[in-house]
């Protein structure tokens, strides 16, 4: 009796028990497949959301940049020269010898590194930050203030390295350069390490050629004229009745949602 049980243990029921641990065994090998899959599947959208924490943080840094640049102006009636030895200070004689470099933030308090650890490069229009009176007005310039309503600026902003006009005569400009630090074949990217006053400012891809992972932000010319004018500083003569002639030629400029200027039809 004993040896017909185990023989039927042998052929049927221990059978069975080998199917169902068999079974057992299959699922655990599913279940860690499709584990290994979604590990090896989230690796990229990590990586995506550390990148948008680390831009998003820089472009917090750089709207307070700017407007310490405002709060600068407002105090010496000039923009800052920038920082051209690497110390955060301001270096200035007369003019701007040099109108692009660092960002002073020494001497700003704020703006020595982006997210990923490296410099910003700051670029002024000379005659917005020299120790001239009201450069580029024709007549009674205010005594302590480098430019007025009539002074025009000279950078210029595109959307490409050979694109369109996004923003026009601006006083000054911050750039991160992103993740790559501008160490790409992207035109567009080197148009903004190349050391002339026109700059690109475009939406953000890794992917599409050619690549631009630049933050930029900069100073809009009538804002900053009209925050000067608000807290009681006397502006030159202008060319127009107005005072107006020294608008920048971007009569629509108005700050969009990440603090840039675009042309507002």
């Amino acid at each position: 009796m004993n040896n017909r049980a185990k023989s039927s243990c042998r052929t049927a029921g221990c059978h069975r028990g080998f199917l169902a641990a068999g079974f057992s065994l299959l699922e655990m090998s599913i279940v860690l497949l499709v584990i290994g899959v979604l590990l090896g599947g989230s690796l990229v959208p990590l990586s995506v959301q550390m990148e948008k924490r680390d831009r998003d943080a820089t472009r917090s840094q750089l709207l307070d940049m700017r407007e310490a640049l405002t709060g600068y102006a407002l105090v010496n009636g000039r923009l800052p020269c920038p920082d051209t030895d690497g110390d955060g200070v301001i270096d200035i004689s007369t003019t701007c010898t040099n109108v692009e470099g660092g960002f002073p933030w020494a001497d700003l308090g704020l703006g020595k590194e982006d997210a990923w650890g490296r410099a910003f490069t700051y670029r002024v229009s000379g005659n917005f930050a020299d120790t001239t009176d009201g450069t580029g007005c024709a007549s009674s310039p205010t005594a302590g203030l480098s430019f007025s309503l009539c002074s025009v600026a000279d950078i210029n902003v595109v959307d490409g390295a050979s694109g369109s006009a996004v923003a026009s005569t601006i006083p000054a400009i911050i750039i991160s350069h992103g993740k790559n630090w501008a160490i790409t074949t992207s035109g567009d990217e080197a148009e903004n390490s190349d050391g002339d006053a026109v700059l690109v400012e475009r939406r953000f891809s890794n992917s599409a050629s050619p690549t631009f992972d630049d933050l930029v932000v900069w100073v809009v010319p009538n804002i900053l004229k009209s925050k000067m004018v608000s807290v009681g500083l006397v502006f030159g003569d202008s060319n127009d009745d107005n005072g107006n002639n020294g608008n920048n030629g971007n009569n629509n400029s108005c700050e969009n949602s990440n603090g840039n200027s675009n042309n507002c039809n």
